[in-house]
């Protein structure tokens, strides 16, 4: 078949001798079928006719009722030419009125004839033998019941059965196809010859055609004096002209293509030296070239925007504006997860400055409590070295006072003897005392006894110059006088009893202390014998100072040489405590010029709240950057037709279920929504790897990058809830 295939020529003869063969073939088939079928309709006719005189034939045989001659007439209607049986089934009433011994036949088709009285015609062929079988009633008529008694009208006497051989028909046949067979080759090579002929001089300018196809197919560019030169003015001259104007249109149309792809090839290599500001603006003459220049332009807009876009963030970083948000709407993919990275350096750097405001201001408080607390350890250090030089100063004075206690010890104690001897002197002055306190209560009782005489004079006086007043007073002015006398009187005797009772008062006091000193010359006693106990105890005492003063001035000795240490100590602290003040005046400098810097810079101020937890903020950093780089990996495959398989990202949830350990006071709502955020991001990446495996529309890859990013930012920002919750507490 490849032979055949790589020439017109030789398909046209091929398949002419096919076509050739297929319709001799056919003819031939079609021929024989319609001359057979004829042949047996027209067998079926004559044996009809046949069948139809001899049935005649015999009928008239049988009508004379000799036996003779219906042997005769059976014999002469074997012998005509093609019959190949002839036999007369008798019925049975025939056979019983003639007492026939012939057994009755067998032959279900001729049984069935004498039932339904109907005639049958058969075709029977096999390997040796075709013939045609044709079974025939005979039906009684009223002529037959003359002879047929036993039978009325209508019963079958008998049936012939005819078997006419088609062998010479089938023969005829053959010799018929053997010649329809050799005029078919003959003509179809006399066809297929002329055929031939002309295909080949109508092939022959295909050669041409071919020859310069060659020539367009081996040059490596499409020359302006290209042609195909066909000289005929057929169809195929036609199509070679036809041809030649399509390749001056093709050759127009590759030369305004080959300016877009030009401007192309130019456009891209300033994009790629990072210029997106060109675009291409020739036309194409090709749709689809045309159609990928807007593609390219669309997509250089789209970039530059998106660029612009992370500019502009990138310029309000360096100016320290972290709280600057980038417009990521309609970003995706790749650029998408740039503009959310960009995103989170902005979160990240504002949660650093957020720890340096915190930190700073805390560090600030912490500096001016430690300067406080230096410079009242300073004072401290300086007050107790001066305390310590007066302890020293007044140790030495101690020292110096014990030394003279331990020296005074001995004199002490012989003061105490001498002291016993006073004691004892002091008792017997003591017990003379006594008696003569004894003796002044005595006389003092003496003198109340007078006293309270003087008081009943002074009392009666009293009475009497009252009286002498009274009297003086009836008498008028003669009496005048004596009641001036009986005043005086009364005075005198008012002071008398003043003076009576306040002798009587000194008297009692004198009594009260003359008791009391009686008393007290008894309690001298008494003290003056304890006196002298507590003097020899004070001895002995004594005694035990001076030793216990000589251990102390041992041990004062050892506590001087302990305070010049401590005062060396102290010295030192001192100085610390100098150095601490001077250094945390340096770190509150520090600290202030730490706030001031951030304080320069804006950024999210939400993040003061999130940033209490340093290992927190540095683990859910590693989680973002992990996120990153899952979808970057499933974006980086989507090209891909052999790599699209996708794992869900479970270092989210492993993180989750530790962080939920070690705290499980924090709200399970957050973990839940993270949970189901990240089984939804799986399922949007698994979505966008199918899209692009299948080559579906970017409209439905684009809506599935939206749904990825979207759902990133969901996780980021609960993410930032959990620092929140934990700040919170």
């Amino acid at each position: 078949m490849n032979f055949i295939n790589k020439s017109i020529n030789r398909k046209i003869i091929f398949w002419m001798f096919i076509l050739m063969t297929i319709s001799s073939m056919s003819v031939l088939i079609s021929t024989v079928t319609k001359v057979r079928e004829d042949n047996i309709i027209k067998t079926k006719t004559n044996l009809e006719m046949l069948n139809s005189a001899m049935f005649q034939s015999l009928r008239n045989a049988m009508n004379t009722g000799d036996p003779v001659q219906i042997k005769k007439a059976e014999e002469e209607a074997r012998a005509i030419q093609g019959v190949q049986n002839l036999t007369i089934a008798k019925s049975k009433a025939l056979m019983e009125m003639y007492g026939d011994d012939t057994p009755y036949t067998k032959d279900t088709k001729i049984l069935e004839t004498f039932k339904t009285k109907k005639e049958y015609i058969t075709e029977i062929e096999t390997e040796t033998v075709h013939n045609l079988r044709m079974i025939k009633p005979m039906v009684a008529t009223p002529d037959c019941l003359m002879c047929h008694v036993n039978q009325k009208e209508g019963d079958v006497i008998g049936v012939m059965d005819l078997t006419f051989s088609l062998e010479d028909a089938d023969n005829s046949l053959k010799s018929i196809i053997i010649n329809i067979i050799i005029a078919s080759t003959l003509l179809g090579w006399i066809t297929i010859g002329i055929v031939f002929y002309v295909v080949r001089n109508a092939t022959k300018p295909i050669e041409g055609l071919k020859a310069g196809f060659q020539s367009l197919l081996d040059s490596a560019e499409l020359n302006d004096d290209f042609k195909l030169e066909i000289k005929t003015k057929d169809e195929i001259g036609e199509v070679a002209e036809l041809f030649n104007q399509y390749m001056d249109k093709v050759k127009a149309d590759l030369k305004q293509d080959e300016i877009v792809i030009n401007e192309t090839n130019d456009v891209l290599q300033k994009t790629a030296n990072g210029f997106f500001v060109y675009e291409v603006t020739s036309t194409a003459s090709n749709p689809h070239v045309e159609a990928m220049k807007s593609n390219l332009n669309f997509m250089i807009k789209k970039v530059k925007e998106t660029l612009d876009k992370i500019n502009i963030t990138l310029r309000n970083y360096s100016q320290s504006k972290y709280d600057f948000k980038i417009d990521d709407q309609g970003i995706y993919g790749d650029l998408g997860a740039v503009t959310a990275g960009i995103k989170l350096v902005g979160n990240n750097t504002s949660e650093i400055l957020a720890m340096i405001m915190n930190t700073g201001e805390q560090l600030n408080d912490s500096t001016h409590t430690l300067s406080d607390a230096s410079a009242g350890l300073s004072s401290s250090s300086n007050t107790q070295a001066a305390s310590l030089e007066e302890t020293s100063a007044t140790l030495d004075d101690i020292t110096t006072k014990i030394k003279g206690n331990t020296q005074n010890t001995s004199k002490m104690s012989q003061l105490a003897s001498n002291v016993t001897d006073s004691a004892s002197q002091g008792e017997k002055l003591a017990i003379s005392t006594s008696e003569a306190m004894e003796q002044i209560v005595n006389e003092v009782s003496a003198i109340n006894e007078a006293i309270e005489v003087i008081d009943q004079i002074a009392f009666q006086t009293n009475i009497l110059s009252l009286n002498a007043a009274v009297e003086a007073a009836t008498a008028g002015e003669a009496g005048k006088g004596f009641a001036v006398v009986a005043q005086e009187v009364r005075n005198l005797a008012s002071r008398s009893a003043e003076a009576a009772n306040e002798i009587k008062k000194l008297v009692e006091n004198a009594t009260q202390k003359a008791n009391s000193g009686k008393e007290v010359s008894v309690n001298m006693i008494n003290g003056y014998k304890k006196l002298n106990d507590n003097i020899t105890d004070t001895t002995n005492l004594i005694k035990e100072v001076a030793n216990s003063t000589r251990e102390q001035q041992n041990s004062i000795i050892h506590i001087n040489d302990a305070i010049s240490g401590l005062d060396q100590a102290t010295q030192e602290n001192s100085n610390v405590a100098n150095n601490i003040s001077t250094l945390s005046n340096n770190i509150e400098d520090m600290s202030n010029n730490l706030v001031n810097a951030a304080s320069k810079a804006s950024f999210l101020q939400e993040t003061r709240g999130q940033v209490c937890d340093v290992d927190l903020i540095y683990d859910i950093a590693d989680l973002k950057v992990a996120l990153f780089n899952y979808k970057d990996d499933v974006f980086a495959r989507l090209a891909l037709d052999n790599d699209n398989i996708i794992v869900e990202f479970k270092l989210l949830d492993e993180w989750l279920d530790k962080y939920l350990n070690a705290h499980p006071t924090i709200d399970q709502e957050i973990i839940t929504r993270l949970k189901d955020m990240n089984k939804n991001l799986y399922s949007y990446l698994t979505q966008l790897m199918e899209a692009s495996s299948k080559k579906q529309s970017n409209g439905i890859i684009n809506d599935f990058a939206k749904k990825v990013e979207v759902e990133s930012m969901r996780i980021f920002g609960t993410l930032n809830q959990i620092k929140e919750s934990k700040c919170k507490g």
